[in-house]
């Protein structure tokens, strides 16, 4: 499957204005470079919170868990 919309690398080179992507399976432009360079930052920024929270979350239920295990032992 070519997709390759040039006969050659030096036709593709004069018609490169640096103005505009270029994209195998689209007519090339800045706006999809954009739309998918903020997908995926808000998909790393998500990802990153929901990491930590259920970091957090284990990192407390261990806590409480070691916390009733020592402390039953000191008590009475």
């Amino acid at each position: 499957m070519n997709t390759f919309p040039y006969d050659s690398w030096e036709a593709a080179l004069e018609a490169a204005d640096g103005t505009t992507g270029y994209f195998t399976w689209g007519p090339g432009g800045n706006f999809a470079t954009v739309l998918i360079t903020l997908i995926g930052i808000v998909i790393s920024v998500y990802s990153a919170v929901m990491v930590t929270r259920r970091e957090n979350a284990l990192l407390n239920e261990s806590a409480e868990r070691l916390a009733d295990k020592y402390n039953s032992g000191m008590e009475g």
